[in-house]
């Protein structure tokens, strides 16, 4: 059996990752966790497939900020 790697003082917590989970991106977005979920089913963000877990990169989240603003510039 391997053993779990330590997770280091260099290694960044969730609010400095670049990928995110569901409750993480929700909270990213000031949103709910079921927002975030209808998003990825309704393809309007991409997400990653890492084993059976959905990771959402924090870039594609901020286009998803700039994209949906609504209003005149």
């Amino acid at each position: 059996m391997k053993p779990k790697p330590c997770r280091s003082a260099q290694t960044p917590s969730a609010q400095d990752s670049r990928m995110l989970r569901y409750p993480e991106a929700a909270a990213y977005l000031g949103a709910t966790e079921w927002f975030v979920r209808t998003l990825v089913w309704s393809k309007q963000v991409p997400y990653v497939l890492c084993g059976k877990r959905h990771l959402l990169d924090r870039l594609d989240l901020d286009a998803y900020i700039e994209s949906a603003k609504v209003g005149t510039a």
